[in-house]
C-alpha cells in the first residue's frame, strides 16, 4: 500500500496522504472498482457499502472501472452509486452520473480487428469457453476467454489454465504487431482490454479537473489497474495529485477512517464550480 504515492516534503505529511501546509485545495477521491472488494468477493459487503456511502456523502468521489456501467451497477449497491459524483465506466470512456451518461468517447473498431479477434478466440486452446467472449464498449474491446460474464469459479479455473499456458501474452504480441494504432493490456489476470490510440485513461484526470478546477485528485487503484488500463492515467497525474495502490476494501476502510478524522478538522464538502 502507498508504494506509488507521490511523496510530500518533510513537515507536510499528516497521515497516509500528503497535505501541503496552508493549502485550501479541496480533495476529490477516485476509486478503482477493484479496491472496493477484498479477494474473491463478488458483492460489496453491506457494512462497507454503508461506510463508503457515508464518506461519499461528505466528499466528492468518483468510481473508475474497466467494466461497462451495467456490470458496475450489478456489483455496487444503487445507494452507493448515487452518492458518487460520477462513475467512469468502460476504462473511463464513459462518465455516468445517477444512471445518466454525461460523457462518451466513441470509436468504431475496424472489421479487420473484429475478424482477427474472432479467429483468436476460436483458435484458443482453452476447452471451457463461455460465450460471449468479447464485450464491445463505446471505445473499448474486452476479451475474456473464460467468458465476459463468467462467474468467479469459472474465472479462477481459467486463471489456473492461463498461468500454465500463457496464451494471453501471445494474443497481446499478435495484436500489437497487427494493429499498432491500438493499445492492448491485461486489465485483469483473465482478460484483455483494447483501446484506440485516440483515447487514453489520462483523460479521466482532465474530466475531473474540468469539473472541479481547484481540486486535488486522490486516487486509490489496484495494482492490476495501475499496471494495466489505468497506467496512462497514473503517468499523467500532476505532481499535486496523489495515487496509491491498495489491496482491497480492508485497506480502503483504514484510509477512509483517517480521512474522516481529517475531515472533522477541515472544510465541508466541495461543490461543483461553474
Amino acid at each position: 500500500m502507498f508504494s506509488n504515492a507521490h511523496l510530500a516534503p518533510i513537515g507536510e505529511v499528516t497521515g497516509p496522504l500528503s497535505t501541503v501546509s496552508g493549502s485550501s485545495r479541496p480533495d476529490v477521491f477516485l476509486f478503482d472498482l477493484n479496491v472496493l472488494f477484498d479477494a474473491h468477493q463478488g458483492q460489496m459487503t453491506p457494512a462497507f457499502a454503508t461506510y463508503l456511502r457515508d464518506f461519499a456523502d461528505q466528499r466528492l468521489c468518483y468510481l473508475l472501472s474497466n467494466l461497462n456501467y451495467a456490470e458496475i451497477a450489478s456489483r455496487v449497491p444503487a445507494s452507493v452509486l448515487r452518492s458518487f459524483a460520477g462513475t467512469f465506466a468502460s476504462a473511463g470512456t464513459e462518465l455516468w452520473c445517477k444512471d445518466d451518461v454525461l460523457i462518451r468517447h466513441e470509436h468504431r473498431f475496424s472489421d479487420d480487428l473484429f475478424e482477427f479477434l474472432a479467429k483468436v478466440v476460436l483458435s484458443s486452446r482453452y476447452p471451457f469457453k463461455q460465450a460471449p467472449l468479447i464485450d464491445n464498449g463505446p471505445a473499448t474491446l474486452r476479451v475474456c476467454l473464460a467468458g465476459t460474464r463468467a462467474g468467479h469459479s469459472a474465472k479462477r479455473a481459467y486463471l489456473a489454465w492461463e498461468r500454465e499456458h500463457r496464451e494471453l501474452d501471445e494474443v497481446i504480441k499478435a495484436v500489437r504487431m497487427r494493429f499498432p494504432d491500438h493499445s492492448i493490456c491485461k486489465d485483469t489476470e483473465t482478460s484483455l482490454l483494447i483501446m484506440p490510440a485516440s483515447y487514453s485513461t489520462a483523460m479521466v484526470q482532465d474530466h475531473i479537473l474540468r469539473r472541479h478546477k481547484s481540486a486535488r485528485v486522490i486516487g486509490y487503484l489496484s495494482e492490476a489497474a495501475a499496471e494495466g488500463f489505468a497506467k496512462p492515467l497514473c503517468n499523467a497525474f500532476l505532481d499535486s495529485n496523489i495515487w496509491s495502490t491498495v489491496a482491497g476494501a480492508s485497506d480502503v476502510s483504514q484510509l477512509l477512517s483517517y480521512e474522516k478524522r481529517r475531515m472533522s478538522e477541515v472544510a465541508p464538502r466541495l461543490v461543483l464550480e461553474s
